[in-house]
């Protein structure tokens, strides 16, 4: 069956053009239900995480939606802009904390991270190789990263529908330049 896969690595929050994917034939008990043949599908949607070389291009891969693939607790995917530097050490299954800037004060507790868009941490590469204008060296373990190209961090996490609108409220209280911060839970 005709199956879109990741050409090379797609880093988590990338933009996926056109030159990121390829159809490949892939029998029918080797390719995910949620998985597609038609590139148009996955270009110009952003990887929810980072996709490896040759791995099947799904739905729950892409930001948006399909992140919740599965999901029978009721819970929302809401994406809410963060301080770059609150992506420090979180990705995709995190388990986190989440606090308005402009007031500290806690507004969710224990979101799963759905999806980790732009910025960089320690844990994702953004941008491409090479070092051409508009390109600066940085981020995980000394990636390039593409200034141009490069989204303004956010994280989409799995909330309540109160969580959501907790969210919501402060988003829209947050004056120029506040996000989100987060702490993140240990794992179990």
């Amino acid at each position: 069956m005709a199956t879109v896969v990741a050409a090379r690595l797609i880093p988590s929050g990338a933009l996926i053009g056109p030159g990121d994917v390829r159809v490949e034939a892939r029998p029918a008990e080797h390719r995910p239900e949620s998985a597609t043949g038609d590139v148009a599908a996955v270009v110009g949607r952003r990887a929810g995480g980072p996709i490896e070389a040759r791995s099947a291009v799904t739905t729950q891969r892409l930001a948006g939606a399909g992140l919740l693939a599965g999901r029978s607790d009721g819970r929302v995917a809401m994406t809410v802009p963060v301080l770059g530097v609150a992506l420090t050490g979180v990705q995709q299954g995190s388990s986190v904390d989440v606090y308005a800037t402009g007031t500290g004060q806690q507004v969710v507790t224990d979101a799963q991270v759905l999806a980790v868009l732009g910025g960089t941490s320690d844990n994702t590469t953004s941008g491409s190789a090479g070092g051409g204008d508009g390109e600066a060296s940085g981020g995980a373990l000394g990636a390039t990263v593409s200034w141009e190209d490069e989204p303004d961090p956010a994280l989409t996490v799995a909330v309540s529908p109160s969580e959501a609108r907790q969210l919501a409220l402060h988003l829209s209280a947050l004056s120029a330049g506040e996000s989100f911060v987060l702490a993140v839970r240990p794992s179990p």
